[in-house]
């Protein structure tokens, strides 16, 4: 049992303090373990409110609104600035004209809803109240492979995904997020760039958290309310995000982008699979054999030759076979 999960569960689904005692014989466990896992969520960002009496409270923290008390106080190399806005056609609109105004390095534009919200390769993305809609303006140096830092990103919200909630997160090239082999979270990167000049880079980032997803989706996309079965208090989430992708985004910026890929390798959901590729040029099978470096995936395919992928979608047909 993850005692960590079980806790969290007992106090989002109580409004009011629940007492160690309770805490304990709920989970079977000592008021000794109670304290350690009550310590662990909130290295974890969550925000108890602890009563000597009465025993914890899990701060309500779902209020979008409010985001920038606490992102005030992260500890990040990168200062992030947000804004937040109830209803908009898409946040990285916003961000991009933020950005031609000269918007710093970490701008973030949030939003309860997108009524044009767009994925990879122009696809609509159904973003209703309840998730996670943001937009985030970066300012890169130099970034040799920009397809990298989207595998990047997914590792990021994947690691966070895992250590907010407790629960495994994987990604699926390039850069999609899977809880239960379904689509809890996506990337979208665009940008301003002319020759070697990189003048912004916006990175567009959708999370299914508490939203209601269309019929038509339950067979590949998942929210995280329905895994965890109640609702998940969005802003510990969102803050974790941001430190994760200050952290991975770091790596670029040190030239360490070799060690952003091996963290994609930890969460990789793609890598011994046999899948379909979808290409521009057509579509082929294979087992994907291992991420190169510059963050193309390695294919062997069924008549036996190796291909790198750039750009494409990737469909997991089942776990490898012999070829």
């Amino acid at each position: 049992m993850d005692i960590e999960a079980e806790l969290l569960k007992i106090l989002v689904m109580n409004k009011d303090y629940v007492s160690g005692t309770k805490l304990a014989q709920a989970l079977g466990v000592s008021r000794a373990t109670i304290n350690r896992t009550i310590k662990k969520l909130i290295l974890r960002g969550f925000i108890i409110d602890i009563h000597p009496k009465l025993g914890y409270r899990l701060v309500d923290l779902d209020n979008l609104s409010q985001i920038n008390r606490y992102v005030d106080y992260l500890d990040t190399q990168m200062k992030f600035y947000t804004h937040y806005v109830e209803i908009c056609d898409s946040t990285q609109d916003i961000a991009s004209t933020f950005a031609k105004e000269g918007a710093p390095e970490g701008t973030v534009v949030v939003a309860e809803e997108l009524r044009r919200g767009r994925g990879r390769m122009g696809r609509q993305w159904v973003a209703s109240r309840g998730g996670l809609w943001f937009s985030i303006v970066l300012r890169p140096k130099t970034i040799k492979h920009m397809h990298l830092l989207s595998l990047a990103i997914a590792t990021a919200i994947a690691e966070s995904i895992s250590n907010v909630l407790g629960i495994e997160a994987r990604v699926k090239w390039p850069n999609d997020v899977l809880v239960n082999e379904k689509k809890v979270a996506g990337i979208l990167i665009e940008g301003s760039v002319e020759a070697d000049i990189i003048h912004f880079i916006i990175v567009g980032i959708g999370v299914n958290v508490n939203n209601n997803l269309p019929q038509e989706l339950l067979d590949i996309a998942i929210s995280l309310k329905d895994v965890m079965g109640t609702e998940v208090p969005r802003i510990p989430l969102f803050l974790n995000i941001l430190k994760s992708i200050d952290d991975i985004y770091n790596l670029f910026n040190q030239n360490r982008s070799s060690e952003a890929v091996k963290r994609w390798r930890q969460y990789s959901s793609t890598l011994n699979k046999y899948v379909r590729v979808i290409t521009i040029d057509g579509e082929f099978e294979g087992v994907a054999e291992d991420i190169e470096d510059d963050g193309a995936l390695r294919i062997r395919t069924t008549k036996g030759n190796r291909v790198k992928v750039y750009a494409g979608d990737v469909i997991h047909l089942r776990e490898q076979k012999q070829l």
